[in-house]
């Protein structure tokens, strides 16, 4: 199998584990990532999680603000003829492409053309779907719209939240793409185009996760699960916002809703300690688990309503 000289391009959590895993199969000769960021009040630079990975490694690092000359020019130097982008949040144009006559590959969270865009593992979560998925593809000049060289999947149980996915999804892609990459430079695989109903997802930001209690239990459910631990889900009660940060449940549990006698959509209507705050919804009782009040600590349903017991009594709008 004839050597490939790859440049993985990817900048969070999510990529490291592929990293690692191609570092152990392949020849990785370095990494393209997001500049350091300030983190919160700190005036000092934080690296990415995948430049943090790259150095622990030994690997080369390029940062650059725009993919532009002097990005080809570093990634010229490196040598690099494979590409491989996984949560890079960049769009590359085509003389940047055209430096890697070996492959350009993308991994993207989701069963493509479904969930084209930059937030697929939340909506995964957000749209009640029952399996993930990850594609990886060709990159081509407009968004993930590339041929798919495989996709691999894996049922949810309901319970996932974002970050639990989010690492779920790094662990599946580190042990799915190097395998089916050998295959690939081998010669024995050829990519398919796109098949089937279009879908895209959108950035996600805090108004994502305002609730609407007229709404069903299981999108709401969903919605929760899928803003935690960012933006996390909230709504009005008394005239302050309340994050409710975890909720009672998975599909199963959910086949079968609990009903209120006199419902009202965001009234609180029952307190189980096996289940938690019964906040009704337009067509039964959701149960929270875990609530947090602004400036305060996340706490669980039973000590936050030993602190707080005007929830019981309370609308959620």
């Amino acid at each position: 199998m004839e050597e490939h000289r790859i440049l993985l391009a990817g900048t969070p959590d999510i990529a490291v584990p592929l990293l690692k895993a191609l570092c152990e199969k392949f020849n990785v000769v370095g990494v393209l990532t997001s500049s350091d960021k300030r983190v919160g009040r700190s005036d000092k630079l934080v690296p990415s999680p995948v430049k943090a990975a790259a150095l622990e490694l030994g690997l080369p690092v390029l940062q650059f603000d725009t993919i532009r000359t002097e990005a080809r020019n570093a990634v010229k130097e490196l040598g690099a003829d494979t590409l491989i982008s996984f949560a890079f949040g960049r769009i590359f144009g085509p003389m940047f492409l055209g430096l890697f006559p070996k492959g350009r590959f993308n991994v993207h969270p989701s069963a493509l053309p479904q969930l084209r865009g930059p937030s697929p593992v939340q909506f995964t979560i957000d749209q009640g779907l029952r399996y993930a998925a990850i594609s990886l593809q060709d990159i081509g000049l407009a968004m993930d719209e590339g041929d798919i060289w495989g996709v691999h999947s894996f049922p949810l149980d309901g319970k996932e939240t974002n970050q639990s996915l989010t690492e779920k999804v790094a662990t599946e892609v580190a042990s799915f793409v190097p395998p089916l990459l050998e295959k690939i430079f081998e010669g024995s695989v050829t990519p398919v185009p796109q098949v089937g109903e279009v879908s895209y997802c959108t950035m996600i930001d805090r108004q994502f996760g305002k609730l609407d209690f007229t709404k069903d239990v299981r999108s709401l459910h969903a919605r929760i699960r899928s803003c935690y631990p960012w933006p996390k889900a909230w709504a009005h009660v008394n005239g302050t916002d309340i994050a409710i940060t975890g909720v009672w449940g998975g599909f199963s549990d959910l086949e079968n809703l609990d009903r209120s006698e006199n419902p009202e959509p965001g009234k609180v209507v029952a307190f189980r300690k096996d289940r938690g705050i019964g906040i009704c919804c337009g067509d039964g009782i959701l149960w929270v688990t875990s609530l947090q009040l602004p400036a305060k600590k996340e706490l669980d349903f039973k000590a936050f309503v030993n602190g707080n017991r005007w929830i019981l009594e309370s609308r959620f709008e």
